[in-house]
């Protein structure tokens, strides 16, 4: 993934991330899900394959990090697959990860080292475009939704799935660390620092969703929803808490009532959903 110039320097983290990460692909089985990654993986993936056309399509993951949903729909619809980080962590991650765990003999993926905000790509390549906690990591986000829209065939699909740095249910996964760093900061003597307590290592905009889908129609998108997601968090997984959480997140009443909250289109799923997603039609 890419950053605006002011931003620029925070690929380093996500090259750190990526190649301290432990490959992982969960299939989709949520019954199958250890950990609470895999679980929102899987349960993505579910409401995907609501959203996405059930033929092959020629798609795009930009900012593809583990390249999970790539994989996904390739070994699930036989997609035809490219996918897009400036890491070169993360690519060499979404590699291994195909090669460990694709599942359709001769298919192949294309990956790309390239820039978010200059996509290299001729317009209308695609017929999916889409994007998995990228776009809010821009100060300016209508050049990298214009790059996606510009490369996507009219009557294609964009698809964003953001995750911002507003208050949600993801806030409560984000106070042990919060505690943690201000006890560093408090032992080490900086207690000027406390107010950094609850930084992430990386930018994460505030904007609205309305203001993401005021862009997407600007460049040139017919949005056909813009939903929030994800009812639960994982309370930033303390031990005595992440076992019995698993386990009540993959009942089946408890995955009835998250289906709705994500399809509801309501303002509290809006508010205290984890992420939004979008999807708009090219025109």
């Amino acid at each position: 993934m890419t950053m605006p110039h002011e931003h620029r320097g925070e690929h380093e983290v996500f090259d750190k991330i990526w190649s301290e990460v432990d490959p992982f692909y969960p299939q989709g089985d949520i019954e199958e899900c250890k950990n609470f990654p895999e679980l929102w993986e899987s349960v993505k993936f579910s409401r995907l394959e609501q959203f996405l056309p059930p033929l092959p399509q020629k798609s795009l993951e930009v900012g593809c990090g583990s390249g999970g949903v790539s994989l996904y729909f390739q070994n699930t619809r036989n997609y035809h697959v490219n996918l897009v980080d400036l890491s070169d962590a993360a690519l060499s991650f979404a590699r291994k990860n195909f090669k460990a765990n694709s599942t359709e003999s001769g298919a192949s993926a294309a990956f790309v080292k390239g820039d978010a905000n200059d996509l290299p790509f001729e317009a209308a390549s695609f017929d999916l475009v889409m994007s998995f906690g990228l776009l809010e990591h821009f100060s300016d986000i209508e050049q990298p939704i214009s790059e996606q829209i510009r490369v996507l065939r009219k009557g294609g699909i964009f698809f964003a799935d953001i995750v911002t740095g507003r208050f949600s249910v993801d806030t409560f996964s984000r106070l042990p660390g919060m505690v943690k760093n201000a006890v560093d900061y408090t032992l080490a003597g900086r207690p000027g620092d406390l107010i950094r307590a609850a930084e992430a290592d990386f930018y994460e905009n505030t904007f609205s969703l309305d203001h993401y889908a005021d862009v997407v129609k600007k460049c040139g998108g017919d949005v056909q929803f813009a939903l929030g997601n994800r009812p639960v968090t994982s309370f930033g997984r303390i031990p005595v808490l992440s076992g019995g959480l698993l386990r009540l997140y993959k009942t089946d009443l408890m995955q009835q009532w998250w289906r709705r909250f994500d399809l509801s289109n309501s303002g509290l799923s809006k508010v205290w959903g984890a992420g939004w997603w979008i999807m708009a039609i090219k025109q």
